[in-house]
């Protein structure tokens, strides 16, 4: 999968942009708000329909306008397919091959899109459910059933919570806990599998660039190991009662990365999580290029202002491998030394115009 063709308008201070990127590496040089990562951001929104920096999608907006629209022709399986979103600030339209998408995970599935920028290193400090996040890509990718499972817990989790707030009986809840545990099994197993099939990648990757420490990945599911879901709702019962929400399941589970014993969110530097977490992604790519075969896009913002000359270097190696769609940004194009790279196109941005 690729991207052969991408029109922008009105993303942000991109008022009206048309390229043609190539199958690998993409690097867009600029100075600082002159539109780089607001590329990258709306390539992202056309697999997430999100934002990686901002909450709010009508700020997405171009403050002239009263809608965006990102297009892109999409070339798979030897098939070129046009994918459009068109957002304004009280609508959003999503259409692929002609006709209306209804769901993220269907344009998810067409695009998958893994993104490194300046927040990344929040995956390491941040809340545990941008982990759960990070777990989920690679599983909705690769397991098929993954989301629709996924659904299932939590329109039975919501239903579980709204019994517990409304005080109703132990007993009341039994149905709901009976359908969260048939899905939980599912989610749980399928995200071990994948982290299973992850390490590997992660390991030579992480040894490479962290050689004199020792860096672990724990996966936590949401519950007690060796114990079912189901008695651990039972058990927890009177505490969710008093807390007003389900503390047991998937929804709960995390990723605990530590390096030498330590946690990394105290035991290594700023600097260090940035490099941890690209080491993070890019595993994600290798394997998703691996279980799926086929290409993934990989955004990387500001690569030189994140890792020193001798990491950037490192990474550009990696990056130099990988059969991937590429599209990273720079202020100067000395910053990313990447000759080697086959096939490669370079673009120019200026004041939100890209050339």
């Amino acid at each position: 999968m690729r991207l052969s063709q991408l029109q922008i308008r009105n993303f942000r201070n991109l008022k009206q942009v048309d390229i043609e990127p190539c199958k690998g590496f993409n690097l867009f040089i600029g100075a600082n708000a002159s539109g780089k990562t607001s590329l990258l951001e709306a390539i992202y929104f056309l697999s997430h329909l999100r934002s990686f920096r901002l909450s709010h999608l009508s700020d997405l907006i171009n403050h002239e306008s009263s809608r965006l629209q990102v297009f892109a022709h999409v070339f798979a399986n030897n098939h070129d397919i046009p994918v459009g979103i068109r957002r304004s600030r009280n609508s959003l339209e999503v259409r692929a091959d002609h006709r209306p998408i209804r769901r993220v995970a269907d344009i998810t599935s067409m695009i998958p899109v893994l993104a490194i920028h300046p927040d990344s290193y929040k995956l390491l400090t941040g809340s545990p459910s941008q982990r759960r996040q990070f777990i989920d890509w690679g599983v909705f990718h690769v397991e098929h059933g993954f989301f629709d499972a996924w659904q299932r817990y939590r329109r039975a989790l919501s239903q579980r919570n709204a019994a517990i707030k409304s005080k109703q009986k132990a007993s009341y809840c039994t149905i709901w806990d009976q359908q969260m545990d048939a899905a939980a099994i599912q989610i749980d197993q399928q995200r071990a599998a994948y982290l299973s099939a992850l390490q590997p990648f992660m390991q030579k990757l992480v040894s490479s660039f962290f050689p004199q420490q020792t860096v672990t990945v724990e996966y936590k599911r949401g519950w007690k190991q060796g114990e079912s879901l189901l008695d651990a709702l039972k058990a927890g019962f009177e505490r969710d009662r008093k807390q007003g929400f389900t503390t047991a399941g998937p929804h709960r589970a995390d990723l605990v990365i530590q390096v030498d014993g330590k946690s990394s969110q105290t035991a290594i530097s700023r600097g260090q999580q940035k490099l941890m977490v690209a080491l993070l992604r890019l595993s994600q790519a290798q394997c998703f290029v691996q279980a799926d075969d086929r290409r993934c896009v990989l955004l990387y913002d500001d690569l030189a202002a994140e890792l020193d000359r001798e990491n950037r270097n490192k990474v550009l190696t990696v990056l130099e491998k990988m059969p991937i769609q590429l599209f990273l940004t720079a202020i100067e194009p000395g910053q990313i030394p990447a000759s080697n790279c086959r096939p490669q196109r370079m673009f120019h941005v200026e004041h939100g115009c890209v050339y």
